[in-house]
């Protein structure tokens, strides 16, 4: 049987009240019991807010996959055309889903916020099923029915619970009520109760935070406690406060009044007042206002006494949360509370001021009485359990769908429902432009796609080694997509996300849309920041965020965060773009690919340094290897006229390659100081440098194109094309990677296919990608680096240096299929494991696996 349960109940302002606790923990407790029941949960888009927490709430209970996002339409007031368009819209999405039942948590949203919730507008009813808390506005219209267009939404309310083929009431009280009141037929409707969480319990907090928390509250003393979980008429507040008032002094003098509860400025007002007209001193009541649970359980387990005088229940769950936390608990003999307390002791008549005055003064000061309510409280609380609830819930919505199972479901054409919907006025096309975008999300479709940020690239291709990696994978995802996956490379055009159907036409001749039109996405798509687009980041993290509640994986590679582990090393400005940008993704992704195992580490280590702002749990983190044929990088072709000349001079004398920017982190000044010692020392030598110029370097610079051995034997390439690198290592004699940090180390992979010995720093990820296959460097100085110079080339001459040789490194189209592992989930901590022989994987270069190189989890933050 597939259950979809409708979780708006936990999503609207309900969340702050028992209402949402219930819809919550009903769900989970559910999803804990369904066994061979598949259970799918539906959130509505349009209250993003509570989308991270309960996805959050679901980890390990739940696939990803099985909580689904829907749209609707947003509305301007209650009634109107496209509210009503909303109803149907919402079922025709949650027909789309092919439940055998559905349960929606609480039918009674929507009326302050974008909630939807109806049954039987666009489908039959008869599989549907819906918690009822209470009926209190419906028996009670004077009071809570104020007006007519409030009047009009809440009995179309009660029609859809009249429609529903089944009500799970949360107590007998209100099981009964609706019998009475709606005339529902007794198998209809059942009592499955309801419980708390194991987190309300009588287990002591520290000495410590309990202080913290009483004085950030106001509380100064000993205090009875009111938790009414909302604010309205029947919770007694009048009645409670005179009550107290008539307590003497010397008790009020040692206990205070405390109402935890949401409070808007007027309740307070209003409440201030009360206690003002009774002679309250103003430290007598406290109101806090809204408290989280973990500051609530503390409240619970240290109040002298929790008091609940409200008139009209459905349950009273915090009646049953205070006594898990060992408060002594007196409350209404009204409604649902006697059955909740279980104790006529500890029952009152709530319009009797003199009869509530009493009990509270019994429960404050007789000792007796106290300790038989907690010895009652004890046993009592063990009788109600969520699994019992989701057990008999369950238990109840397989009768239904048996009995259901084969009744003639009628399923209304969702074009012709709205169509006939009533209008007061000719539609705008802006709304029915917003129904059309709903109706296509809501559908997805048959294709998932990977979204590819490739946003800076497209503005300006700066060859950089990270847009070469860019352009390597976006060839091989293009030529490679993997089955029943769209790839559409897409960047932000300052307002919006378009398709980069232009740049691929132009770049790898690949049509991917008609023309650069805004994006459309559906749930189950996957976005990947390919490019480093961190200048954007303040633009489009809204965006991001928006992709995440919608159910779209939001991940981003990460090259390194050298940025933010030595910002010296860059200009203050890159420093504070790359910060914010770590930041964001931190809060939006729910996956950080990287580079390398180093990288990853690095990550996990930053991010537990400084936790990201959000709710759930934070990205996971990931890493693959970059691939190194060079061919398929779109390698930039041509050579200069005195292209020969150069090759030969490198290759007159033994030389030493560097390639990369030159910029501050690569150890460019270093190896230029040692050169120019050993060639004091008459060390006939080369020193080849392949970069452009950088930040941060123009001394160094300055040097370079002063120096008397420019063009004898240093050799300074700036900006050379890929075609002409690939002669430069051909006639080097080994590759220095002097980089104090590095993200992954590429030219070391380059230099191993042109079989180039490799002296590196000893840094991690050098060791990463290397392994044994170069000779490594610790030096300091100048002159411990050409201590090591001269080591190696003594090491050469006798050819037992390292060498590169059988070093293993991946073609682009692997690291590719890698990424894409990682992206569907399918990675384990063999991904990229070599075979047993060259010809098992024609992909794996040389004779074995990269080092460390697992495409594994690493961690989460």
């Amino acid at each position: 049987m597939r259950i979809v349960i409708d979780m708006q109940g936990a999503q609207t302002d309900s969340r702050f009240r028992g209402i949402g606790r219930y819809s919550l923990s009903i769900a989970q407790a559910i999803v804990r019991n369904a066994g061979k029941h598949e259970v799918l949960l539906i959130l509505n888009a349009k209250l993003p807010e509570s989308i991270p927490e309960i996805r959050n709430s679901f980890k390990g209970l739940i696939p990803d996959e099985r909580i689904r996002v829907f749209e609707v339409p947003q509305s301007e007031k209650f009634g109107d055309w496209s509210s009503l368009a909303a109803e149907a819209i919402r079922e025709k999405f949650i027909e789309s889903l092919n439940p055998d039942i559905t349960l929606i948590t609480s039918v009674f949203e929507g009326y302050h916020s974008n909630a939807v919730t109806s049954v039987g507008v666009y489908a039959g009813a008869s599989r549907t099923a819906a918690i009822l808390y209470d009926l209190i506005p419906l028996i009670c219209p004077d009071n809570y029915l104020s007006n007519d267009e409030l009047k009009i939404y809440y009995y179309r309310k009660i029609d859809w619970l009249k429609n529903a083929g089944l009500l799970l009431a949360i107590s007998d009280s209100s099981r009964n009520e609706a019998i009475a009141e709606l005339g529902v037929s007794e198998d209809r409707i059942l009592n499955i109760s309801t419980a708390i969480d194991a987190r309300f319990s009588i287990a002591a907090s520290a000495a410590d935070t309990e202080l913290a928390v009483l004085e950030s509250l106001g509380i100064s003393r000993g205090f009875l406690l009111y938790a009414p979980g909302g604010f309205d008429s029947r919770k007694n507040f009048a009645r409670l406060i005179e009550s107290y008032s008539l307590l003497t002094s010397d008790i009020r003098s040692s206990y205070q009044l405390v109402i935890v509860s949401k409070l808007s400025p007027q309740h307070r007002e209003d409440l201030n007042q009360i206690a003002s007209d009774h002679g309250l001193s103003a430290d007598e009541l406290v109101l806090p206002g809204y408290v989280d649970d973990e500051d609530l359980i503390k409240l619970y387990r240290l109040a002298r006494l929790f008091v609940f005088p409200s008139l009209h229940e459905g349950f009273g769950l915090p009646l049953l949360e205070a006594m898990a936390c060992g408060a002594p608990v007196i409350g209404s003999n009204t409604t649902s509370i006697p059955e909740v307390i279980g104790f006529s002791g500890a029952l009152f008549d709530p319009t009797s001021v003199d009869e509530m005055t009493v009990k509270i003064l019994s429960g404050l000061t007789d000792e007796t009485f106290r300790e038989n309510l907690l010895t009652h409280q004890k046993q009592q609380v063990a009788k109600f359990s969520w699994d019992k609830t989701a057990q008999v819930a369950i238990y109840a919505l397989e009768k239904l769908y048996q009995k259901s199972k084969h009744t003639h479901e009628i399923t209304n054409d969702l074009i012709y429902v709205l169509g006939n919907l009533p209008r007061n006025a000719k539609l705008q096309d802006s709304s029915l432009r917003e129904v059309a975008n709903c109706i296509a999300f809501n559908q997805g479709s048959e294709q998932q796609q990977l979204l590819l940020d490739i946003s800076t690239i497209v503005q300006t291709d700066a060859r950089t080694g990270i847009q070469r990696v860019v352009r390597s994978l976006l060839k091989q995802l293009l030529d490679n997509s993997a089955d029943n996956m769209c790839i559409k490379p897409i960047y932000f055009d300052g307002s919006v996300y378009r398709y980069a159907s232009m740049f691929c036409q132009e770049k790898f001749n690949k049509k991917i849309a008609e023309n650069d039109e805004a994006i459309d996405f559906w749930q189950g798509d996957i976005y990947l920041s390919l490019d480093l687009n961190m200048h954007i980041t303040n633009k489009t993290q809204a965006f991001h965020r928006k992709l995440n509640n919608r159910g779209v994986r939001v991940c981003y590679v990460v090259y390194d965060i050298l940025l933010a582990n030595h910002p010296e090393w860059w200009g203050a400005e890159n420093a504070n773009y790359f910060l914010t940008w770590l930041t964001n993704i931190g809060e939006v992704a729910t996956d950080l690919i990287c580079i390398s195992n180093t990288v990853a580490n690095e990550v996990t280590e930053w991010y537990r340094r400084n936790p990201p702002n959000r709710i759930e749990d934070g990205p996971r983190i990931s890493s693959f290897h970059l691939g190194a044929d060079m061919e398929n990088s779109l390698p930039s072709a041509g050579l200069p006229t005195i292209d020969e000349c150069i090759l030969d001079g490198i290759s007159e004398h033994p030389s030493f390659l560097m390639v990369g920017t030159i910029e501050p982190r690569k150890g460019h000044e270093q190896v230029v100081h040692t050169f120019e010692q050993l060639w004091l020392e008459g060390l006939d030598i080369n020193l080849v440098i392949v970069g452009k110029q950088g930040w941060m370097v123009d001394e160094l610079v300055a040097k370079l194109s002063s120096n008397p051995e420019l063009n004898k034997r240093l050799f300074w390439l700036d900006g050379i094309s890929d075609q002409y690198l690939e002669k430069v290592y051909a006639a080097s004699t080994c590759l220095i990677a002097a980089s104090y940090a590095e993200g992954f180390g590429l030219p070391l992979i380059e230099a191993a296919q042109h079989h180039l010995p490799i002296i590196a720093r000893d840094i991690p990820v050098f060791r990463e990608v290397a392994g044994e296959h170069a000779y490594y460097f610790k030096a300091s100085t100048s002159g411990e680096l050409a201590q090591s110079i001269n080591s190696w080339l003594k090491l050469y001459e006798t050819n037992s240096h390292p060498k590169s040789d059988e070093m293993p490194w991946l073609t682009w189209h692997k690291s590719s299929e890698d990424l894409i592992r990682i992206l569907l989930g399918n990675a384990d901590q063999n991904v990229t494991k070599a075979p047993a022989s060259d010809s098992e994987d024609a992909e794996y270069q040389k004779s074995g696996p990269l080092q460390d190189n697992k495409a594994e989890l690493n961690g989460t933050i």
